[in-house]
């Protein structure tokens, strides 16, 4: 099965970041429901975050709220397909030492919305989404969706502002941005 033209496909690190913060996952759950989406290998990811030792600790909050609103996901069961899902996640890992599971739900992604001649890929993963583009598929970040949402005012600044304190307090951004950053769109990595 393709996504839509107009899906938005979430990987792991956007699902976890996400879930972190419920004001700006039941905006995105809220928003976004029947067009958001999923790859089975990102369940699966998810998954296998909850049991490995130490288990991730918002892996099964994350895919809980995953489950609750993305709805099946998405699979490549042909051999061509399955090619192709390996070259892009081989693209994206750039040579590294990854275990064979990373980037396998970006990768999937990519794949389907290439299929797909639309949507988009929401990736917390700078190598995916720099990947994705130069494959013509749509790519952003939570961040940038925020922004996005932001500038249309779709979203508090005080919502905003939480969801960066969390990633930050999180150790899952580095980089110190501001809504004034948002807004003016100066994302740094996370464009």
């Amino acid at each position: 099965m393709i996504p839509s033209s107009d899906a938005l496909l979430l990987d792991t690190c956007a699902i976890i970041n996400l879930s972190y913060c419920s004001p700006i996952a039941t905006m995105f759950r809220d928003r976004y429901k029947g067009r958001g989406g999923w790859a089975e290998a990102v369940r699966i990811e998810l998954t296998r975050q909850r049991t490995r030792k130490p288990p991730h600790p918002q892996s099964g909050r994350a895919c809980n709220w995953a489950t609750s609103w993305l709805g099946e996901p998405f699979r490549v069961i042909d051999r061509q397909g399955q090619a192709a899902v390996v070259e892009i996640q081989e693209s994206i890992a750039m040579g590294s030492d990854d275990d064979s599971l990373d980037h396998l739900g970006e990768a999937v992604s990519i794949y389907l919305l290439s299929l797909a001649g639309g949507g988009r890929l929401i990736s917390d993963d700078h190598g995916a989404r720099d990947v994705a583009r130069s494959r013509s598929v749509r790519a952003a970040s939570t961040v940038g969706v925020l922004a996005e949402l932001l500038s249309r005012g779709m979203v508090s600044r005080d919502d905003a502002g939480t969801y960066l304190d969390v990633l930050r307090a999180q150790n899952r951004m580095r980089v110190p941005l501001t809504t004034v950053d948002l807004l003016g769109r100066s994302l740094a990595s996370w464009a």
